[in-house]
């Protein structure tokens, strides 16, 4: 048996690639030619194709945005007309993502073996393979296979599955109309897109959301499984719950930047008879979400996530009773346009809350006199701080060097990095640069500095697993009457509770931060008549309770 390998990940299929397909087949009933003089030894006649859909359990991200049963619902409608015409067989075998790797085309052939119940073992001997992408062409060459490079050879130079998926976008809704977009969608896709309108939806929403970089992401140095760790653990995840979770309503129930669902979990147990949201714009993190989900552990709790750009309408007005925003604004903040992008979306969670509704906001804080003068001592015993500045070219190799510096070591590199990848874009201007200079007094180093540089070090001193993402966000950009100041503009009124802190607007010091991160490490002080003069460790997080 001759075997057709068609890999990809099956986005669409073009008019080109099912007329292809078409004389290929047509072409190999009357002799052997159909194999373009690059047959294996033993050519026999074409039997059937195998489509491998690649990157099968992701989607969510403008190069992967068709979740996989829609491209195999689209793959078995082109090859059902090749069936009916030619009596060919095929298959349709899903293959997970992978991280780049140089075994690739291994690991396809080994999935396809395996799916297949060690059925279907394809070689050099009774398979050619169909691709028309360079990289992946080579990797399946090194072992043995004969390419049919389609669209890359062909002199008319037909438009490949990705560049007609961004002339779909170009187009947008009107696509149905465009004769260009009619002529090289196939038919097959064509159809399947008119049939199911979410697919053109779901492509053009990720495609135009200005928050979401190609993979899916808001940022591409940011490692999600040791942030989802480090943010979802259940230490921490009791923590943020006991901030929020006497202010709750219950009813519909949203977490935006809800992460990987972790703290859907106990609101979930608390709240059996609410419906639950989750709001996350990153796609790995919606997956890891989907498996809490598969694996039980939100109970019978109606639980459904969304992938959507919070900073856009989402939901109908006046339809949501409570809304959690746990270390979210911050992000909103940092990766948008800062206080209008706040301040906007404050403006859109108080049109979708219910009247009596809450908004309820955990996130981090800045001091207040931020711009005040202050003296940061730093612990330069507790590591090295040579070659402060040193170059690495993966997160492990960085994040090992960074976790060997000096706490004054750490501060020279933060100093350096601090939105440096923001001003070299142009979304953040020179003066967010920090500004500092060194003293000596009484024989001891200290930093001098606005207080608000020195929170925004103390507070991301220790994320050294994904030391180049923190370096973009700000965290004291406003204090607790700013933030406060802000909800109430949007026309919230602050829920204070002094007889039950738990269950209204607080600020707080958090005392695992103070005796695991900042004691031994760190102390502010302030020159006070000629001296100086101790500081309390400033506030790290507010819990902020806003009711419609």
């Amino acid at each position: 048996m001759t075997t057709l390998l068609f890999p990809g990940r099956h986005l669409l299929n073009t008019a080109y690639q099912e007329n292809y397909l078409h004389n290929l087949v047509d072409r190999q009933l009357d002799t052997l030619s159909w194999w373009e003089g690059k047959a294996p030894a033993s050519a026999e006649p074409l039997e059937q194709i195998v489509f491998a859909i690649t990157s099968r359990n992701q989607a969510n991200s403008r190069y992967n945005p068709i979740p996989f049963h829609v491209r195999a619902i689209g793959l078995d409608r082109l090859a059902r007309r090749l069936k009916r015409s030619f009596g060919l067989r095929y298959r349709i075998i899903g293959i997970p993502h992978y991280a780049p790797t140089s075994r690739f085309a291994e690991h396809v052939l080994q999935e396809i073996e395996e799916q297949t119940e060690g059925n279907l073992v394809l070689t050099p001997e009774n398979c050619v393979v169909l691709c028309s992408t360079e990289p992946v062409m080579a990797l399946f060459q090194a072992l043995g296979f004969s390419i049919l490079s389609a669209e890359l050879t062909d002199h008319t130079q037909p438009d490949t599955p990705i560049e007609l998926l961004k002339k779909f976008v170009a187009v947008g809704e009107g696509w149905t109309a465009d004769p260009e977009l009619q002529s090289k969608l196939s038919k097959a896709t064509f159809e399947l897109w008119h049939d199911f309108p979410d697919v053109p939806r779901r492509i053009l929403r990720l495609w135009r959301d200005p928050l979401l970089n190609d993979e899916g992401s808001l940022t591409d140095s940011r490692d999600y499984a040791s942030y989802a760790y480090l943010m979802g653990n259940s230490e921490i995840i009791t923590l943020k719950y006991q901030d929020i979770h006497q202010a709750i309503v219950p009813g519909k129930i949203v977490d935006e930047g809800c992460g990987d669902g972790a703290l859907l979990v106990p609101i979930a147990r608390d709240f059996p008879d609410s419906d639950l949201i989750g709001i996350e714009i990153t796609g790995e993190f919606i997956a890891r979400g989907l498996e809490r989900q598969r694996a039980g552990e939100f109970g019978g709790t109606f639980v459904h996530f969304h992938q959507r750009n919070i900073t856009q309408p989402i939901f109908e007005a006046g339809s949501i009773d409570t809304t959690i925003c746990n270390s979210t604004v911050h992000e909103l903040w940092s990766y948008g346009q800062q206080e209008q992008t706040v301040r906007d979306y404050f403006a859109l969670k108080y049109d979708q809350t219910r009247k009596n509704g809450r908004l309820l906001i955990r996130d981090v804080v800045g001091p207040e006199n931020k711009m005040q003068e202050v003296y940061l001592w730093l612990n330069d015993q507790d590591g090295r701080h040579d070659n402060i500045f040193a170059q690495f070219d993966n997160r492990e190799a960085l994040m090992a060097y960074l976790n060997g510096l000096s706490t004054y070591g750490r501060f020279l590199r933060f100093a350096r990095d601090f939105l440096a990848d923001m001003r070299k874009s142009g979304q953040r201007g020179p003066e967010t640069a920090v500004q500092y200079h060194e003293e000596t007094i009484e024989g001891q180093r200290y930093i001098v500095l606005t207080l608000k540089d020195a929170v925004e070090f103390m507070t991301k001193k220790d994320y050294t697993n994904n030391w180049d993402s923190e370096m973009n966000e700000e965290f004291a950009f406003w204090d607790f009457n700013e933030w406060k100041g802000a909800l109430e503009t949007a026309g919230f009124q602050i829920v204070e509770n002094p007889n039950r802190p738990q269950a209204g607007s607080r600020a707080y010091v958090n005392p695992w931060i103070v005796k695991n991160r900042w004691e031994g490490k760190v102390k502010l002080y302030r020159m006070a008549d000629g001296r100086l003069k101790e500081m309390t460790y400033p506030v790290t997080n507010i819990v902020l309770v806003g009711e419609k």
